[in-house]
């Protein structure tokens, strides 16, 4: 019986994850409001850790299963 055919895993999918988008900045005080600052920062943790944990995962077990070495 032939071996399986390997599974392809997309370029797109071995980049890091996309970082949620920053705070507008007042140029004339280099500030940003607070409440933006705080609920972008947590949001954009919570998406890289939880996105890139299960896209590292996806693509080390295609890896693995076609037999490539990480």
């Amino acid at each position: 019986m032939p071996a399986p055919a390997p599974i392809v895993v997309p370029p797109e999918a071995r980049r890091p994850c996309v970082l949620a988008p920053k705070p507008v900045v007042d140029p004339a005080t280099n500030t940003a409001p607070e409440d933006q600052v705080f609920e972008m920062s947590a949001t954009d943790r919570f998406e890289i850790k939880s996105c890139d944990r299960r896209r590292a995962a996806a693509v080390a077990a295609i890896d693995a299963a076609n037999g490539a070495a990480p």
